[in-house]
C-alpha cells in the first residue's frame, strides 16, 4: 500500500506531539458535535456532516475508504466486475453481526438502498421533487448506481450506471439491519448506541464483539452545541477530551502544552475560476495570472495555514496525486507573457495597458431646436459640454495614437462569516498588481452568488468546492458539467472524463484521472489555490497514534487510549 509524503508528515507529527498513554485501562471519552438543527439518529436521513462522523463509529459499509482515499471492502468480503464492467458483484463476509445480534445478510443491503432511494424520490432518470436537503447524505449512490439484486444471503449483484472502477465509491453507505429488536437502528460498528437524548447528548458503548478487535476505549459522550465557537470554548473550559474545528482561531488554543493538534484535509477545494466567455478566454492571459498566484501568501496569512498549496483539486495524500506538477509562480515570466499580449506599462503608474484596438464612436448631436422658447437647464449643458471634451479628448488620443485601455479583471467571491474569502480575494488582487494587473474584487453575500456569477458580469471567481470522494471532475470540467462556472468547452477533457467512466481497473482509473489533471495544467479551466484543513485538538491524556481524514475526525478509534492524569 502506498502512503504518501503528506500523510507520513502528518502522521510523525501526529505521534511526536502526542503523549505517551501508559498501560493503565482506557477510560470514557468525552466529545462534542455541531448540531444545530438537532441530534438525530437515522443515519441514511442525515445532512449534518458532523453528526455522520460520530455514527460512523455505529454503522459500516461495503466498502471503506483508506489512508490514501481508495475504497477497499470492508463489510464486502470479495467483489468482481462482469466482462463488461456494468455490473459488480459482492459477497458479504460471514462474520458480520448487527448490534441487536441479528447476522449480516444481503437482505439487509437490500433494505437499506431501497429506504435510500424511497428518501430521494428517484424516477429512472435521476429526477426528484424531494428538496436535496431532505434526501438523506448519501442520495449521490444512485448516480453510480442503477439496480440491484441479492441472488442469495450472501451475494449481491449491483447493475452500474457507468462501467468504471469508480463506482466502488458509492457502496460506502452505512448498513442498516432491517430486523426489528433495537431501540435504535441497528449498526455494525465498534460502538453502540447506548442513551440518547434528541438534540441534547448521544451516549456510545464498546461493541465487544465487534467483527474486529474491539476498541480500547469502553464509552464515548457526545454532546450537541450549536458551532464551532462553542465547541472550542466547551474544550477550554475542560468539559472535552478531544474536538474537530474548523476555525482560523483554534492556532491560540493548540500553543498550550497539555494540548495536542492534528490538521487533516477537509476535501474543500479554494478555487479561483476564470470567466472564459470574457477576456480569460485567452490561454496567456491565464497563464500570466497563474504565475503571478503565491498561494502560500494566501494560505499563511488568510486561512491561517489552515491549506495546503496544490496546483490541481485533488487531495494530496490521494492515491491519485502522484504525478501533479503545475505551474510556479515566477512574475517575470507573468509580465512577458503580458508583454506578448501587448499589454505594458505606457503611463507608468505601475498598471499595463495598450493602444484601444478601436476608436469610440462619437455619440450624436442632436440638432438644434427650431422652437425658440426651448432651453437647456444648466447641469445638462455642463454634463453635455464635458462630455463633448472628453470625446474630443479621445479622437485627438487615437489621432496621435495614444489612445489606451486598461487591462481590468473583476473578482467575484462571497462574503463569509469570518470574512476570509473577502480578504484572499484581497491579497490576490495585491498579488496581481505586481505584475501590473488591476483587478476590481466585488463581494456579495453566499446566497446571491449564484444569481451574480450566471450575469457573467466577472473575470475571476473565488470560491470553495467540495470534492466528490471518488476524485472525478466531471461536474466542474466537463462541458455540459452542472457546476462548470468557467465556460469551458474541450473535446480532449471531455474524453479524458469519459475515459474515467469506463476504467475499469484501478490502473485505468488512475492513468484516466492523470489525464484530467494534465488536462487542467494545459488549459488552465481553473486555479486550485489550496485544499482546507481543518483542526483536531486533544488533551493531554489521549493518544491518537493515526492520521483522520476529511469527514472521519474519529477514524481509527478503535486504537486510541485514553488514561487519566494522575
Amino acid at each position: 500500500m502506498r502512503i504518501s509524503r503528506f500523510a507520513a508528515l502528518l502522521l510523525a507529527c501526529a505521534l511526536l506531539v502526542l503523549p505517551a498513554a501508559g498501560l493503565a485501562a482506557s477510560t470514557s471519552l468525552s466529545v462534542a458535535i455541531v448540531a444545530d438543527d438537532h441530534l438525530a439518529l437515522r443515519p441514511l436521513e442525515l445532512n449534518h456532516r458532523d453528526v455522520v462522523s460520530l455514527l460512523n463509529l455505529v454503522y459500516e459499509g461495503l466498502f471503506e475508504i483508506d489512508d490514501n482515499y481508495q475504497p477497499q471492502p470492508k463489510l464486502a468480503y470479495a467483489y468482481s466486475f462482469s466482462n463488461d464492467g456494468r455490473k459488480v458483484q459482492v459477497t458479504l463476509r460471514d462474520d458480520i453481526s448487527f448490534h441487536n445480534g441479528q447476522t449480516l445478510t444481503s437482505a439487509d443491503v437490500v433494505a437499506t438502498l431501497d429506504y435510500m432511494l424511497e428518501l430521494a424520490g428517484f424516477d429512472e432518470n435521476l429526477d426528484s421533487e424531494v428538496p436535496v436537503a431532505d434526501r438523506g447524505l448519501y442520495y449521490s449512490t444512485f448516480y453510480s448506481i442503477k439496480s440491484w439484486e441479492a441472488t442469495d444471503e450472501q451475494t449481491i449483484v449491483f447493475t452500474l450506471r457507468r462501467a468504471s472502477y469508480g463506482s466502488l465509491y458509492a457502496l460506502t453507505f452505512p448498513i442498516v439491519s432491517s430486523q426489528e429488536g433495537n431501540a435504535y437502528p441497528a449498526g455494525t460498528g465498534p460502538y453502540r448506541v447506548s442513551a440518547y437524548s434528541e438534540g441534547d447528548s448521544l451516549d456510545l458503548e464498546r461493541w465487544e464483539s465487534w467483527w474486529r478487535t474491539p476498541a480500547q476505549i469502553p464509552a464515548i459522550h457526545a454532546t450537541a452545541l450549536e458551532n464551532d465557537a462553542s465547541v472550542l470554548n466547551t474544550f477550554q473550559a475542560g468539559l472535552l477530551d478531544v474536538c474537530a474545528v474548523d476555525m482560523l482561531t483554534v492556532s491560540s488554543v493548540t500553543e498550550r502544552s497539555n494540548v495536542s493538534r492534528q490538521d487533516y484535509l477537509t476535501g474543500q477545494a479554494e478555487l479561483l475560476i476564470p470567466n472564459l466567455s470574457g477576456q480569460m478566454g485567452d490561454l496567456r492571459l491565464r497563464q500570466a495570472v497563474a504565475h503571478a498566484l503565491e498561494k502560500h501568501d494566501i494560505i499563511t496569512n488568510t486561512y491561517q495555514n489552515h491549506g495546503v498549496a496544490v496546483d490541481v483539486p485533488v487531495l494530496p495524500d490521494s492515491w491519485l496525486a502522484e504525478r501533479v506538477v503545475g505551474l510556479e509562480y515566477d512574475a517575470e515570466r507573468a509580465r512577458e507573457l503580458l508583454t506578448e499580449l501587448g499589454w505594458t506599462d505606457m503611463d507608468g503608474d505601475g498598471y499595463v495597458d495598450r493602444l484601444a484596438t478601436s476608436t469610440p464612436e462619437p455619440t450624436e448631436t442632436p440638432a438644434p431646436s427650431e422652437d425658440p422658447e426651448a432651453t437647456i437647464d444648466p447641469e445638462t449643458a455642463a454634463a453635455n459640454s464635458e462630455m463633448l471634451q472628453n470625446l474630443l479628448g479621445r479622437e485627438e488620443e487615437a489621432q496621435t495614437g495614444t489612445l489606451t485601455e486598461n487591462l481590468v479583471l473583476r473578482l467575484l467571491t462571497n462574503e463569509e462569516d469570518n470574512s476570509s474569502h473577502r480578504d484572499a480575494a484581497n491579497r490576490l488582487a495585491t498579488q496581481l498588481s505586481v505584475v501590473g494587473i488591476r483587478v476590481e474584487v466585488e463581494t456579495v453575500a453566499f446566497s446571491d452568488l449564484s444569481e451574480t456569477w450566471q450575469t457573467g458580469e466577472y473575470d475571476l471567481l473565488l470560491v470553495g468546492y467540495q470534492l466528490p470522494d471518488d476524485g472525478n471532475l466531471t461536474s466542474l470540467l466537463r462541458s455540459d458539467g452542472t457546476n462548470n462556472w468557467s465556460g469551458y468547452q474541450s473535446t480532449a477533457m471531455d474524453a479524458a472524463l469519459d475515459s474515467l467512466d469506463t476504467a475499469q481497473t484501478e490502473e485505468a482509473y488512475y492513468n484516466a484521472m492523470q489525464q484530467v489533471y494534465n488536462r487542467i495544467i494545459e488549459d488552465l479551466p481553473v486555479y486550485t489555490l489550496c485544499m482546507r484543513t481543518s483542526t483536531q485538538i486533544a488533551g493531554e491524556c489521549l493518544t491518537i497514534p493515526n492520521v483522520i481524514h476529511a469527514g472521519e475526525p474519529y477514524r481509527g478509534i478503535e486504537s486510541w487510549t485514553h488514561v487519566e492524569a494522575e
